[in-house]
């Protein structure tokens, strides 16, 4: 959630990796300042990156993958916050980020309307998107990390609210949805996968259960004693017949990539460094995880 890394890298995922395989990783942009802080990332369906600054400035980048050598492009700068923190995509090519006019002094207990979301599509211009504002919430409270529950409400991470908020994208409409004390302290990353929520807090990994309603289940610890931050979960099909759940973590001062592999049937879970090392710049401080996209 805090850090500030000066590389964007990625890592070759596929469904033959072993479980306790390194990744070869290739360094997709370094930038010219260590100051640089870049908080989340989602990749679009024609493989591009897009990755959340927080400034100032406040800016959406994106980065071409498949690029000899990718340059960063600015997608937009978003004046009226200081920087962004959650991305996520909802329907095809509309990605929804948030960000706050907050600083460190008043980060746990923002103001009135700190924090905003808008709502970035491309399906009308690939190359310069729609950007609508479409939610200000009045609670005091900050946003870390989005998901998409479906194509009109996304779940948002609330750092020092414990929990997590639900934002109606049709309305504006925003509402504390789902609490859990003991197991969301700190929450960090989440994303929505098969069914459940899934998130990141303190040095746990965690899912619960999602009702369509937009309450939750029992939370569950899948992994823990490991400070991870965002991390991605593996789509359908990805290592097929395993029988097993595999997701991917990004351990911040940890400086690795870790593979979280859990029993589908209550069996034991596994956890595995795969790229980077404690002791390494390699990756340095990561802050999110994303599988690559091909169109």
């Amino acid at each position: 959630m805090k850090i500030h890394p000066s590389l964007l890298g990625t890592l070759a995922l596929s469904a033959s990796t072993l479980v306790s395989a390194e990744l070869n990783v290739r360094t997709i942009y370094q930038f010219a300042s260590n100051d640089t802080w870049l908080e989340n990332l989602a990749v679009r369906s024609n493989g591009l990156i897009l990755a959340t600054e927080i400034g100032p400035p406040a800016s959406l980048l994106s980065f071409d993958p498949r690029s000899s050598s990718p340059k960063k492009n600015v997608i937009h700068t978003f004046p009226s916050v200081l920087g962004l923190s959650g991305i996520t995509e909802a329907a095809h090519d509309v990605f929804y980020v948030t960000g706050a006019n907050t600083t460190s002094d008043n980060i746990s207990d923002p103001p009135k309307n700190a924090t905003h979301i808008w709502r970035v599509d491309f399906t009308a211009n690939s190359d310069t998107p729609d950007i609508k504002l479409i939610a200000r919430p009045t609670a005091p409270t900050g946003f870390n990390g989005l998901a998409a529950f479906n194509e009109t409400i996304i779940l948002a991470s609330a750092s020092y609210q414990d929990s997590i908020f639900a934002v109606d994208t049709t309305t504006g409409r925003t509402w504390e949805a789902i609490k859990d004390a003991n197991l969301m302290s700190s929450i960090n990353g989440i994303k929505v996968q098969d069914g459940f929520v899934y998130w990141t807090a303190g040095g746990d990994f965690c899912r619960a259960k999602l009702y369509s309603n937009v309450t939750a289940g029992p939370g569950e610890v899948i992994a823990e004693a490991i400070a991870f931050d965002d991390f991605a979960v593996s789509p359908d099909g990805f290592r097929a017949g395993s029988g097993r759940k595999f997701a991917y973590a990004a351990t911040a001062a940890e400086n690795t990539i870790m593979q979280i592999s859990f029993d589908l049937q209550g069996g034991r879970n596994l956890t595995s460094v795969i790229a980077g090392s404690l002791d390494s710049t390699e990756i340095a401080e990561p802050t999110g995880c994303a599988f690559g996209r091909e169109s």
